[in-house]
């Protein structure tokens, strides 16, 4: 598996796997070596949001013909998604033609702002502008890029 280049599936709106060459629109990214999918154009993402409200957008997503949508932990989102080699947007615009500039949340709660029932206040983002890891208060607004886990390649 080769990180710097790992393999890639467009998959179409209906939820069909699409040649990585197709220059037609896909609904969402495959890693089959890493068994997650990201969701591309997704109803309702192209907008922020806190984070509360985020969770629920992607838990009540049906997208590419599949339900199960959760946000990513933030060390998938940065390394699948971002391009190290681009910014202003840092991801690839073929893959991701949706790709904002501003903050994007991630699943992981920044382990500092838990209070004592262990409930974070602040949430690790993904900064879509340079792909730099920075933080947010859950009720701050920024995008994001729901995700679904899958069987990798071979399993």
């Amino acid at each position: 598996m080769d990180f710097a280049k790992p393999s890639i599936i467009r998959i179409s709106p209906a939820g069909d796997h699409m040649p990585i060459d197709h220059k037609g629109k896909h609904a969402a990214v495959l890693y089959p070596d890493f068994g997650i999918q990201f969701a591309v154009e997704a109803k309702g993402f192209n907008k922020t949001a806190d984070y509360d409200t985020t969770i629920k957008r992607a838990a009540d997503l049906t997208h590419a013909g599949d339900s199960g949508w959760i946000l990513a932990p933030h060390s998938q989102l940065q390394l699948l998604t971002i391009d190290a080699n681009r910014f202003n947007p840092a991801a690839d615009p073929d893959l991701y033609p949706d790709a904002k500039t501003g903050w994007y949340w991630t699943s992981h709660g920044c382990a500092w702002s838990t209070d004592n029932a262990g409930v974070p206040s602040a949430f690790w983002q993904v900064c879509g502008y340079s792909g730099h890891l920075g933080y947010g208060n859950r009720n701050n607004k920024a995008f994001a890029r729901p995700c679904r886990f899958v069987a990798r390649a071979g399993q």
